[in-house]
């Protein structure tokens, strides 16, 4: 080998040399680049998170307004169907009570030889039309409207009070 070609392997060992030298500073550096940027990701991904979870407590806040406005709804619904329920039982027992009221109008109306006789009907209007007098003995004003006519000795005849 002559020395031309020792040179020349030298040099080539030393380009290759310096090559990777460079190579390596190189990926060095791209590392270095490739490290600051996924701390600078996770560090807007830390704040990011915060946010996250502000979101998705404030979801989860809405979710259980949303859960208790549901059970109120039904608590209401639940009510109104007691209240219907008892309204309609009142409403037998007030419709039971009227007969039962009726019942007793008719009966005295039966007895009292002062009333005119009809043709037996139900209802209020019935005994207002037969007695001139609704079923609670008041005119449309309210006051007590009943006439009792009752005989005096004194005078021979009847008197109405």
């Amino acid at each position: 080998m002559n020395t031309s070609t020792v040179v020349w392997i030298v040099v080539a060992v030393a380009v290759i040399a310096l090559i990777a030298v460079l190579a390596m500073m190189a990926n060095k550096k791209k590392q270095e680049r490739n490290r600051t940027q996924a701390a600078e990701l996770r560090e807007k991904a830390a704040e990011k998170a915060t946010d996250v979870q502000r979101r998705e407590a404030e979801a989860k806040e809405t979710e259980a307004k949303a859960a208790a406005a549901r059970a109120e709804a039904e608590r209401k619904a639940a009510e109104a169907q007691r209240l219907e329920a008892e309204a309609q039982e009142r409403a037998g027992v007030a419709a039971s009570h009227r007969a039962e009221h009726q019942e007793h109008l008719q009966k005295a109306d039966k007895l009292d030889p002062d009333v005119k006789a009809a043709a037996p009907t139900t209802g209020a209007a019935t005994h207002e039309h037969t007695t001139g007098h609704d079923t609670t003995g008041h005119d449309t004003t309210g006051h007590d409207t009943r006439q009792v006519e009752t005989e005096h000795p004194d005078s021979g005849g009847t008197h109405r009070a």
